[in-house]
Order: structure tokens, then sequence, then C-alpha cells
């Protein structure tokens, strides 16, 4: 009879059997299924002690790709055939040894593939790292937010163990050397780190939906006094990316749609058609009155309860009886359970360790309940996302 371990091990294989790659027939959410149940049967074999040793493995792949990545070395393996660390060395201005030394781990578990004494060639895995916006955010994880989180054991032992609660005194600060200014303050001290950020932050919008969680076009369509009423007001919503979204999503809602930021923000782009700009900042008084919708997306992770609170409750005296107040961000699960499909959703706990680094927060449903009811506000309905644990956070006047 079977053991527990083989009895999983067979309920996977039969799955995989059903996996084929070159036709890419299993969804994302079926695929990472499939891997995690996977990590939990490698886990369940392992040496507890050598599974210790396999978090230096992927501490030190990190950092040796990190390196190898601002010396471009990935664009400058050919895609089809192999290259020398000699010859990869004169491309990039580097030592051949170098080379060879970043090199090891990272062929050692399968990124890039050695296909002869120090010659290396690219996989599937490793020419996703030659661009995109995936890369971008991992330079900037690891620039701004790793090299200051990695001396946690020494930050704490300076200020003891208490949470990040405020914007200028965190890890971030205190890693470089500038507590009293924000995070924005000190990069921007830096143009090559300003724009660092800027290139991680426009691009990671291709990653993070805005659509397929609150389904504007049935809650917004048809809706009275748009002669009068504004349809949506996007308050920080950058470049408008939300709303041109929307706009080609759900042709057919008619209504003002307002997009408000910084006015350096809304001045470094053309005008949009169908979309206002109006300049305003956030912890200010609302000046739309009565819209029938408040959008506020990929804002309130960035900052406080404190501060937070303080934005909720400017949007507060422009709302009408049935406006609603729409929160787009990342919702973390109150315990460590699998999401529907049985896939857990990893972002939501390490985009919270980059926002502790400088005082900001992912929440739980909970936290965003108690924020909304600091705020005048009380939590309608969760639109959750049933790829990811991104969502939309419904909310309403509380009286």
């Amino acid at each position: 009879m079977a053991g527990p371990l083989a009895t999983q091990a067979e309920a996977l294989v039969s799955k995989i059997k059903d996996f084929d790659a070159s036709k890419d027939n299993l969804s994302r959410a079926e695929r990472l299924q499939l891997v995690q149940s996977l990590e939990k049967l490698t886990l369940q074999l392992k040496d507890p002690k050598d599974a210790i040793f396999d978090h230096l493995t992927n501490a030190f792949s990190l950092v040796n790709l990190r390196a190898l990545l601002e010396l471009e070395v990935p664009q400058n393996i050919p895609t089809t055939g192999s290259i020398s660390a000699t010859e990869l060395a004169e491309k990039v201005k580097a030592d051949a040894s170098l080379i060879a030394r970043l090199m090891r781990i990272l062929t050692v578990t399968g990124i890039f593939a050695m296909v002869g004494p120090d010659e290396y060639s690219h996989t599937p895995y490793s020419t996703a790292y030659i661009e995109g916006h995936e890369v971008d955010f991992l330079k900037l994880c690891c620039d701004e937010i790793l090299t200051n989180t990695s001396r946690l054991p020494e930050y704490f032992r300076t200020v003891g163990g208490r949470d990040t609660t405020s914007m200028t005194e965190n890890p971030f600060a205190w890693g470089n050397g500038k507590v009293g200014s924000s995070f924005f303050e000190i990069i921007s001290q830096d143009p090559r780190r300003i724009k660092q950020f800027d290139i991680a932050m426009s691009t990671q919008d291709h990653t993070l939906p805005v659509l397929g969680m609150y389904p504007f076009g049935e809650e917004l369509v048809d809706l009275p006094d748009l002669d009068t009423r504004a349809l949506i007001v996007d308050i920080g919503g950058g470049r408008g990316q939300s709303l041109l979204q929307i706009k080609e999503k759900w042709p057919e809602l008619r209504g003002r749609m307002i997009l408000q930021d910084r006015p350096m923000v809304l001045n470094s782009f053309p005008e949009l058609p169908g979309i206002e700009k109006m300049p305003h900042d956030f912890f200010t008084e609302q000046p739309v009155k009565y819209a029938h919708a408040y959008y506020i997306r990929r804002c309130i992770h960035n900052w406080t309860d404190e501060h937070c609170i303080q934005i909720l409750k400017a949007i507060v005296p422009a709302m009408a009886p049935d406006s609603r107040v729409l929160v787009g961000e990342m919702v973390v699960p109150e315990f460590n359970s699998v999401r529907p499909g049985g896939v857990e959703d990893m972002a939501p706990y390490w985009m919270d360790h980059n926002m502790f680094a400088f005082g900001g927060r992912e929440r739980t449903k909970s936290d965003f309940e108690k924020l909304f009811a600091a705020s005048g506000l009380k939590l309608v309905k969760v639109w959750q996302s049933e790829a990811s644990s991104q969502a939309v956070l419904e909310a309403k006047l509380a009286n």
C-alpha cells in the first residue's frame, strides 16, 4: 500500500501528464497550483537542516543575478548558441574570472545553462532577464529595499522591535543615514535613483491588473444626474492608465472622467481624449462634489494608517449618499489559506516587506475596515481578482 507521499506524488504526476509547455495548455493559476504542490512535496522530502541552506542558495542567486544585470550579461549572451566567459567578459568589460564565479550558482540552479567549461547559453528562464517590466521592478527592490532590510537585525538592535509607523523613521531612512527624511526625499537627491524608481513604477502598471475585479461597465452604466455629477474621479491616477483601460473596455460609459494628480505628473504627458486633467493633492479636500465614484488605486499602500485616514477623510465631504469610494490594492489573507483554485499568491507577502522598509503597508480586509471606519466610511464589498490578491474594495458613507 502506497504511503501518503507516494499518493501525493502519483496525483501530481497524473496532473502533470496533461501539461504541454509548448502549447501552454494550462492557465497561470493551474500552473502555479502544480508548482506549489510540487514545492510542498519537496519540502516534506527534505531534511529540515538542508532546507536552511536553501535560503542561502536563493539569497546568493539573487545577489549574483543582480550583479549580472548591472553588467548587462543577459543581453550579451546570444539567444541562440553559446558564449565563453572570456568572450562575455570582453563584451561587458569585466574579468572573465568574475563572470565565471557569478555564473556558477545560476547555472547550477538552472537559470542559465553551462554547455561546457565556462561556456554559457540562455534557457527559457534566463531570457526573461534580457528586458521587461518585471526586471525593472526586480532591480528597484534589490537596490532600494533589500540593501536596507537585509540589515534589519542591526536596525532592531538600534531602535528596538518596533513596527514601522513613520514615513521618515524606518529601515530605509535609517539605512541611508537620513532618519527624518522620507523615501521620496532621499531618492530625489540622486537622478539615477529617481529615474530607476520612475521606470519601475511606470512599467509595473503593465503587470498589475486594473480590470477583472470591479465591474465598472455594470455598476456605472446609465446612472442619473450625469449632466451635473461626474461619473468617476481617479485620485492619484498618474498618467491615466486606469481610466484609459476602463474607457476602452466599456466605451458605452457616459459622464465626466476626471484624472487627478500632482501638476508635475499631469504636465508630463499630453491631453487624453475624453478625460479631464485636474491638479489635486489628495491630502486636501476633494474639490469634485457628488461624483458617482472616487477611485484610488495603488496609493493607499504607500502610506501609514494615519496618512491613509487623512486621504480618505478628504473625500468624505464631497460624497453624495450614493457615492462610492473604490480602493484598488492587494488584500493580504487574514491567515495563510490558499486562494481559490488552490494557489497562494506570494506577492502581498513580499510586497508588504517592501512597504515595511519605508513606512507603508499591505493590508488585510480587517485593516481596511478599520481605515474606512476611522474615516467615516463603511466597507460594502471586496471585489476580488480570481487570479491574484489584487482587489477593489468598495466603501460608502457610514451614515
